[in-house]
């Protein structure tokens, strides 16, 4: 009855102001007409009781608009066909319904409604199946469990697919920045895959079992039109606050590591290409500064802003005042017309005469290319912090070709469509270059230009000083271009080089026959040969390559103890008790030194008469520091902004935390999550640390100061999120009614725009 259900709704806090019935009864008792003081207007009600006799299935939806837009409302001895009426009714308004029921009558509106909820207990099987929540317990006040349950997976879904989505943007702007401007790539695909698929997954997991904010039952209900899972205001919380400054701090860690290995930030902006980076050698423009030997001995002889570095003192250091005013890569000037190296003379790298003019179509730089570099005072670039830093290695001044190294696409049997990728075993020279009738053909063919994005050169010749490099060897043609050429012969220093590689090669006995014959390398660019031994190589190492000194007489003798107790001589016979190599450096074809290991003496004889190959008893050696200190020092670079993400991932996940509230006020008690954040600590330690992992992911160790790169920006994004929450809190104020004690929150600018 009417009355009933009235007298019980306001027993139970549905109803709590005079409804519209009772007004009308009382100005009726009391004689009341509008315009009296105290009359009472039944319009004004905010509580209305409708008979379930008053309404009818044709009723208009104007008379529906006045009934439901009473804020109180109770519907008493209503049919299960008004039933459905009145839920059609206030899902037309866009109110999200909720209808309870135990009988077979209920089941049309229960199945109607947004969330049906059916008695566990004396509920029919017809509305349980009509139901989407059935109360075990019969008992409505488990409804508001269910419904704060539902609050807390809403929010918690929320919270994780906030805290998921922010890496995305330091994961993305590397590849932007190498797109852009061409530097080399800060991040790749297995360490973004190494992050979305292992670090986060378990913070992200763990955000289901955060416990319910303190006010997760105060808020009102959510528009389910805006308040949304994914919004436009999360996305830019994760994306535009919280993953820019992760991003940040990526970038920033990524060039504090490059710098502090000798690459400052003005060297990399296209630089990166992923062709260069690390595959051919650098060269820079000093201005002041020092060439430095292994041991840090400054070379007093040479001023890096005009003199090249010598091959004892190959390093630059930039002293007190020194810098970079520019670097770049030679012209990658030459590609030949076949798309098959050599492929009719049983390629091997270390044999000059197996090329036949070959690239497999790879573009690849000159001799040529080199000395315009070094006319503009361009030179080869090592920097002394690579020197310094942990990865380095004295080998790389005198590699072996077949050792392994992917970065230079070298190693015993490597193939030949890998190896030109990189730069050779030698020299390539347009100038030498003859065709089978002995004519020069230097310049000739040309097949467009040599520029590529991404591979910044030296200025071009007609922006240089001087404007063209002339070259005495070119009978044809003495001005050098951008070009890229069709014609260039390869050479190596091998005894039976190729006809005109004199010049390329210049060794003494060409240069100055006057000399005794010896194979000792006048051009610093070019590879060189070398008998010596290593220990540390085992047995491997009884030939090996060495240092090789920038002039003959340098060169150390030792005695059987390896002692040093004399200096090279030319011509001199060493016989006596002081015949030995000295270990770790390099005695070319005609030093005549006597190894230890071996007993084999370095002699022209062998050298002319044995080819080159991977099985000669003295070794190919080639300067691969300047491309191999880019690659690690990238390498630490790419690992170390792996680092400073998971560093901002941690942040991230204690921001996530909440979304209104303090972090103080929801404290950390969910174990979950920090076992999230110790199981991320650990394998990020494990991607950086394990060797095998090292290599699979192509990183490197992290320095320890590396990782603090990253802590301050930790620290910004905590403080941030912390000030933009206490401000959302100070700038929407709460309304309580004090007789329902619903709280009510007028949201400010801050929580309209922030809050997701």
């Amino acid at each position: 009855h009417p009355i009933t259900a009235q007298a019980i709704a306001y027993k139970v806090g549905i109803l709590w102001s005079k409804t519209r019935g009772d007004m009308e009864k009382d100005n009726s008792r009391f004689g009341r007409k509008p315009g009296d003081p105290d009359y009472e207007n039944p319009d004004d009600a905010a509580a209305i009781v409708v008979p379930g006799h008053t309404i009818s299935v044709d009723m208009s939806e104007e008379e529906w608009d006045f009934i439901l837009s009473h804020p109180q409302i109770v519907f008493a001895r209503t049919s299960p066909q008004q039933k459905l009426v009145i839920v059609e009714n206030n899902q037309r308004l866009g109110h999200i319904v909720a209808v309870t029921g135990d009988g077979v009558n209920d089941s049309p509106a229960i199945k109607k409604a947004d969330i049906g909820i059916a008695m566990g207990i004396m509920g029919s099987e017809v509305s349980k199946n009509a139901a989407d929540m059935i109360l075990l317990d019969d008992n409505f006040a488990s409804i508001v469990k269910g419904v704060e349950e539902g609050r807390l997976i809403f929010d918690n879904l929320k919270k994780s697919i906030a805290y998921t989505i922010q890496s995305n943007i330091p994961e993305i702007t590397p590849f932007l920045a190498f797109i852009l401007f061409a530097i080399p790539l800060p991040l790749t695909t297995f360490l973004i895959l190494a992050i979305d698929l292992g670090t986060d997954m378990i913070p992200a997991i763990s955000m289901a079992y955060e416990l319910p904010e303190a006010d997760i039952m105060m808020r009102p209900p959510r528009d389910s039109k805006t308040d949304r899972l994914v919004t436009k205001r999360m996305i830019n919380f994760s994306y535009c606050q919280i993953g820019l400054i992760q991003a940040m701090a990526g970038f920033f860690t990524y060039m504090v590591v490059l710098n502090d290995y000798g690459f400052p930030p003005p060297s990399l902006y296209f630089r990166g290409n992923s062709e260069a980076w690390g595959h051919q050698t650098f060269f820079c423009k000093f201005r002041g500064g020092n060439y430095v030997d292994l041991d840090g001995n400054i070379d007093i002889s040479r001023d890096p802003s005009v003199d090249p570095p010598s091959r004892q003192f190959p390093f630059w250091h930039e002293g007190v005042s020194g810098y970079l005013e520019s670097c770049g890569y030679a012209y990658n000037n030459y590609a030949s017309d076949g798309s098959v190296a050599a492929s009719d003379l049983n390629f091997d790298l270390q044999n000059s005469l197996t090329y036949g003019g070959g690239t497999m179509g790879k573009h690849t730089i000159t001799m040529e290319s080199i000395e315009a570099n070094e006319q503009m005072q361009y030179f080869e670039y090592i920097p002394w912090r690579g020197r310094t830093s942990p990865f380095w290695d004295n080998r790389y001044l005198y590699w072996d070709p077949n050792d392994y190294n992917s970065p230079q696409n070298l190693g015993a049997n490597v193939e030949d469509s890998l190896y030109f990728g990189g730069r050779g075993v030698g020299l390539w020279s347009l100038c030498q270059y003859k065709d089978e009738k002995g004519y020069g053909q230097s310049f000739q063919g040309n097949k467009g230009t040599a520029l590529v994005r991404g591979i910044e050169v030296a200025e071009s010749a007609g922006d240089a000083s001087p404007q063209s490099f002339v070259y005495s060897d070119c009978s044809d043609q003495t001005v050098m271009s951008d070009r890229l050429y069709k014609h260039a012969i390869f050479c190596n220093g091998q005894a039976n080089d190729n006809d005109g590689c004199d010049r390329v090669n210049a060794y003494p006995n060409v240069v100055n026959p006057g000399l005794s014959k010896n194979y000792f390398p006048g051009n610093r660019l070019q590879a060189f040969y070398c008998y010596g031994f290593d220990h540390n190589k085992g047995e491997g190492g009884q030939e090996s390559c060495g240092l090789l000194t920038d002039d003959a007489n340098d060169l150390p003798i030792c005695d059987i103890d390896g002692n040093r107790c004399d200096t090279f001589v030319p011509g001199t016979d060493y016989s006596g008790m002081c015949r030995y190599m000295c270990e770790g450096f390099c005695y070319w074809p005609g030093s005549n030194v006597e190894n230890p290991f071996t007993e084999r003496v370095s002699t022209v004889e062998e050298f002319e008469t044995i080819e080159p190959s991977k099985d000669a008893p003295y070794r190919q050696c080639v300067n691969i520091a300047s491309s191999e200190v880019a690659w690690e020092s990238l390498k630490h670079a790419q690992g170390a902004f792996f680092g400073s993400i998971v560093v901002g991932q941690i942040a991230g996940l204690l921001v996530c935390k909440t979304r209104w509230l303090s972090i103080r006020t929801q404290g950390m008690r969910n174990n979950v999550m920090l076992f999230g954040i110790g199981s991320e600590i650990l394998l990020v330690t494990c991607l950086a640390y394990f060797t095998p992992i090292n290599k699979a992911l192509g990183t490197r160790n992290i320095r320890l100061v590396h990782w603090f790169c990253a802590i301050p920006f930790a620290i910004l994004i905590f403080l941030f999120d912390e000030c933009r929450k206490a401000l959302m809190r100070a700038t929407s104020p709460e309304k309580k009614d004090p007789v329902t004690g619903q709280v009510t929150r007028d949201a400010g600018w801050i929580e309209r725009n922030c809050a997701y």
